[in-house]
């Protein structure tokens, strides 16, 4: 009689591949020689996201269709695994459970010999990183020397805790990674280290990345305005600064890019609140971002394929709790005449980069996501089709609708608490 344990070490692995964490977990513990085989497949595809996390995204074309660990034939309803609140148990389980293993494989600053055995299986990993995390969560991420995909949301919580900041990091051993997701609140340190560690093996880059609050401090008028409040105030969200093209080599396999920033405060037509005066913005932040993605571009001229800008402008999140018909999964919708048309995009992207007179040898699709260019024929003197089939000629152009950012103006933080995208939280209405 066949037994699993008269089958050759080729047939075990094949079907230790259909068995799900929990099933691999039971097996590990049955003997060493099972322990051998289910140890790697369990931390092989580490999946801790929401059920959510991956469903109705938008994204890259080339983004990877990885089997998850939580799905059956079809994604389940929210509303049959959440609490009342929102509250996701398995995720908080699951999530929990990984923390204190972590905490404790990780305790020697990775050097334990559990972790050295383990590390290297480790080929995927998704995962929403919260101020329950552990302290070391980032010099994790980076000791994986075989990872091949991540994608990380860093999320605040509804009390405005936020992912740990980063310490002090060692030399990355994850030199490998192929696709990158990054989104939510992310440290600088963190996504310069990884970024520039798998510079030239890096196929797809997919980022939209929130420095941590910012408290606003104006002139002596200013801070007076805050006092008479009784609450500080804090400047709008603020992409992070990761990338300096004089000090990177190229991304020389680079082929598909999303890059996500916020937009212009916005809001319904007719609505004013007291809130609307508590909006401070850093313009000068918001020079140095687009300036990040000139410089981002044009470090990938050679090799990207596909090109992804996206914006999301930003309404208060006051909103929500009004009784409108509004919600974090609306659609961006603009109103020619009335707002503004993007020129720092015409200006310093448009113009600055894909007209520069040089060559994209390889693009093939670019796409404007939540990117106001009604008035661009006003703007530049001639169509948008016309401008882009001079420029880059080839090269299909698509503009799509995006979303909203919800902000808190007292908090200092995008509401993004159980997001399926890291940048927009979980509830549909309100």
């Amino acid at each position: 009689m066949v037994t699993i344990d008269t089958l050759p070490a080729e047939l075990i692995n094949e079907v230790i591949g259909y068995l799900r964490p929990h099933d691999l977990t039971k097996l590990a513990r049955v003997s060493k020689k099972y322990r051998k085989f289910a140890q790697p497949a369990l931390w092989r595809n580490i999946e801790l996201h929401r059920q959510d996390a991956h469903h109705d995204c938008f994204g890259l074309s080339n983004q990877p269709k990885t089997a998850r660990a939580y799905l059956d034939d079809q994604l389940r309803d929210s509303w049959s695994y959440r609490g009342l609140t929102g509250t996701d148990f398995d995720f908080d389980r699951r999530n929990a459970k990984f923390g204190a293993a972590i905490r404790k494989l990780y305790r020697a600053a990775g050097k334990s010999q559990a972790w050295s055995r383990l590390a290297p299986c480790v080929r995927q990993l998704c995962l929403t990183v919260t101020h329950k995390s552990p302290q070391h969560i980032w010099s994790m991420i980076l000791s994986l020397p075989n990872l091949d995909s991540v994608e990380v949301i860093g999320e605040y919580s509804a009390d405005n805790q936020g992912p740990p900041a980063v310490a002090a990091l060692r030399e990355p051993a994850a030199t490998k990674i192929r696709n990158v997701r990054l989104r939510g609140y992310i440290p600088r340190g963190f996504v310069s280290a990884m970024c520039k560690a798998s510079v030239s093996s890096i196929v797809s880059l997919d980022t939209g990345i929130l420095e941590p609050p910012q408290l606003f401090e104006g002139d002596a008028e200013e801070m007076e305005f805050q006092n008479m409040q009784g609450f500080p105030l804090y400047v709008g969200p603020r992409g992070v600064l990761w990338y300096t093209q004089e000090s990177w080599s190229p991304f020389s396999s680079l082929t598909h890019l999303l890059l996500c920033k916020r937009g212009a405060f916005d809001s319904p037509l007719d609505m004013s609140e007291e809130e609307d005066l508590d909006i401070r913005e850093d313009e000068a932040h918001e020079v140095k971002e687009i300036k990040q993605w000139a410089s981002l571009l044009l470090s990938v001229r050679s090799t990207v394929v596909e090109i992804v800008l996206e914006k999301r402008p930003i309404y208060l999140d006051y909103l929500l709790d009004m009784g409108m018909d509004i919600s974090s999964y609306d659609q961006t919708e603009f109103i020619p005449d009335l707002d503004s048309f993007d020129s720092d995009v015409y200006h310093r992207i448009l113009k600055g980069v894909f007209a520069d007179g040089g060559v994209w040898p390889n693009l093939r699709k670019v796409t404007f996501r939540g990117i106001n260019l009604h008035g661009f024929e006003a703007e530049a003197g001639e169509a948008l089709q016309a401008f882009t089939t001079r420029v880059l000629p080839g090269v299909q152009i698509e503009q799509v609708r995006g979303n909203y950012m919800f902000f808190n103006t007292r908090k200092g933080t995008v509401k993004n608490q159980h997001g399926a995208d890291g940048l927009k939280s979980l509830w549909t209405r309100v």
